[in-house]
């Protein structure tokens, strides 16, 4: 295995003490091979502030060309490989491309992994000392992904999963189980336009011999493959194991044709198997394969946002709160080939009573219909085989809130009087005796007053449905929600109080009442 370390090259914090860089790393590959041994990692910067011109403070770093640099490096048996790139304009974004050594896929004895290391000069002292941003891990696979389907219960088709580019070559590859004894076999390939098979080669040349025929129509091509047992080899089932290739019984050759991308991005091959003896009206199986084409080498989509969490105030205020999301393709090189995903996106919160994902796949939002929070919460994001997925902290209020006032009980002011105006005279009314007398001169007794506060917590449910409740930022704490819910707080009897702005209840009478959210 390799490890990997996503390291800047600068420091953390601006040297003029700004905040530091929030950098988000998302690995492209979760395995090489020596056929490919390229590990992609794409950085992106999170945050508004990194903007041009979004700085609080004029003369922090707010010029595209003072984007950070990036390090990535990888780890194997005491050696270690680099690779670097620099934050982009307008995205934030890049991509490093750190080419695996062939030698690291070669095994090696203790004895030589002892030497090597001595022989190794220690790699040079970070100056300045380096910022890890997280570990990854890779591992060796094989060359290339593949899917595996079977045509019956004997045949077993192997095919790329990838997307594919007009002018490219790809390889299918038919293996047969271990209860195979069949002397012939016929495989017939429907393709559609702007696919054909160029070549048929067996497995085993020297027991089994390919014959292909290839027919041309206007909309489809039809190959016939016939696969015979060799005259001289005797009926013996052929070993077949998943992983080796040595278990290939047929391959077959076939080419995405150029000029053809303005045809649909998928292109459906059918498969047909047939044996000898079998019954011409018999229903025979049939396996329908789609392959993708994009002129474009996308190899994947990376949802990228500014934050990973969200503080759900929406059953507070009834305004949503949305995360903007930028769907980017990643191809050999990097970013490019225009940075939006190779065919319509498409998008699906895994539990939409915690997280809600708009209709386009560009934002994730709560918009207060939602029950609860939850931490990991997971939204998936594809765009025809690339599948990619964020997963966010929602912090929702526990109800009900909690109401804090700073005195509960308002006394009389003594030696002061208010003047009172239409709402005091109405009030006051009703009162006999020195309430008329003092209604008389225009003024009512002052009462003291005092702060409102409204708070809450917020937490994340677990996602496997238990109740021991994650807070923020711990259980002992609790938000000042009162700004957000001002307009949504009364006293129960404005006769006996009033609130002013929000925040602050002043008495008017004797009496008792509450102040309610």
């Amino acid at each position: 295995p390799v490890s990997l370390q996503e390291v800047p090259t600068e420091y953390p914090p601006g040297r003029d003490g700004s905040a530091a860089w929030a950098i988000r790393a998302v690995s492209l590959e979760s395995a090489v091979s020596p056929a490919e041994p390229f590990a992609r990692v794409l950085f992106h910067l999170q945050g508004p502030d990194w903007l041009p011109g979004q700085r609080d403070h004029p003369g922090e770093r707010d010029h595209p060309g003072e984007l950070p640099c990036v390090t990535l490096h990888a780890h194997h048996r005491g050696r270690v490989a680099r690779g670097t790139c620099r934050l982009q304009a307008p995205l934030g974004v890049c991509v490093v491309e750190l080419e695996i050594p062939l030698r690291w896929f070669s095994p090696a004895s203790p004895a030589s992994r002892s030497r090597r290391r001595a022989a190794d000069p220690p790699d040079p002292p970070e100056h300045p000392a380096p910022w890890y941003l997280a570990p990854w891990g890779l591992r060796a696979a094989e060359p290339a992904r593949r899917q595996e389907v079977r045509l019956d219960d004997k045949v077993l088709l192997r095919v790329p999963d990838a997307t594919l580019r007009p002018g490219q070559r790809f390889t299918a590859t038919l293996a047969v189980r271990h209860n195979f004894t069949a002397d012939q076999l016929t495989l017939r390939i429907k393709a559609k336009k702007g696919l054909q098979v160029v070549g048929a080669r067996p497995g085993s040349p020297t027991a089994w011999t390919a014959q292909l025929e290839r027919t041309r129509g206007p909309k489809h091509s039809t190959a016939v493959v016939t696969c015979r047992r060799s005259g001289d080899t005797p009926p013996t089932p052929v070993r077949w194991h998943r992983a080796a290739d040595s278990a290939a019984f047929l391959h077959l050759d076939l080419a995405v044709e150029n000029g053809t991308g303005g045809l649909a991005p998928a292109r459906p091959l059918t498969w047909q198997v047939e044996y000898p003896g079998q019954d011409p009206e018999a229903q025979k199986d049939k396996l329908v394969w789609e392959i993708q084409v994009s002129e474009r080498d996308v190899r994947a989509l990376v949802p990228l946002v500014q934050e990973l969490e969200i503080l759900n105030t929406a059953p507070l205020t009834g305004v949503p709160r949305a995360i903007p999301v930028k769907l980017v393709a990643v191809g050999g090189r990097g970013v490019g080939g225009g940075p939006g995903p190779p065919g319509p996106p498409g998008c699906e919160s895994a539990d939409k009573q915690v997280l809600q994902v708009s209709d386009a796949c560009d934002a994730v939002f709560v918009g207060g219909k939602e029950s609860r929070g939850a931490r990991g919460a997971r939204v998936d994001f594809w765009s025809r085989r690339l599948h990619a997925s964020l997963r966010f902290t929602v912090w929702a209020p526990l109800l009900p809130l909690r109401v804090q006032l700073g005195d509960t009980a308002l006394e009389q002011v003594r030696g002061w009087r208010l003047p009172g105006g239409p709402e005091s005279a109405l009030a006051e009314a009703e009162e006999p005796g020195e309430e008329a007398e003092r209604r008389a001169r225009g003024c009512r007794p002052q009462y003291q007053r005092t702060a409102v506060r409204v708070l809450a917590h917020f937490v994340a449910h677990p996602l496997d449905g238990g109740r021991h409740l994650a807070y923020l930022p711990g259980p002992d704490w609790l938000l000042d929600v009162t700004h957000l819910v001002a307009d949504r707080t009364w006293v129960q009897d404005p006769r006996v109080a009033s609130l002013e702005g929000g925040t602050v209840v002043g008495g008017r009478e004797p009496g008792v009442t509450s102040v309610e959210v």
